[in-house]
């Protein structure tokens, strides 16, 4: 109960400038791994942050991570990801925001395939 309260209340507070990501913990790596719900999101204007990104997903579903992809001077790198709870989940995602404008950007939105499975494809 109270880490479902700390979730609801302070993901994406800053601390020392900095938002805080909080995340429920997968002990298990094989959910991560098999790719089941993990969604890859593209094109994205660069002053879209993690809760912006988790705010436009989440009406989706129940999400297990999201990030924004950062540099090494913490600009975004114009990608992100979303980890769902379910494919379907996932699947709603990819099929309601796939080519849709955020903060006038037409956004790419997949399924995300590892780099060797995207080589496998070409």
């Amino acid at each position: 109960m109270d880490a479902e309260r700390a979730l609801g209340t302070m993901n994406y507070e800053l601390i020392k400038g900095r938002p805080k990501r909080l995340m429920w913990a997968q002990r298990d790596p094989s959910l991560r791994k098999s790719g089941v719900g993990n969604v890859f999101i593209k094109n994205l204007d660069t002053s879209i942050d993690n809760k912006s990104l988790y705010d436009t997903f989440s009406v989706f579903g129940i999400i297990l991570s999201c990030k924004v992809a950062h540099d090494e001077r913490n600009q975004s790198k114009g990608y992100g990801f979303d980890h769902f709870e379910t494919q379907d989940a996932s699947d709603q995602a990819i099929q309601k925001v796939n080519g849709m404008l955020l903060i006038d950007k037409k956004v790419y939105v997949g399924r995300f395939m590892t780099r060797m499975a995207q080589k496998k494809n070409n």
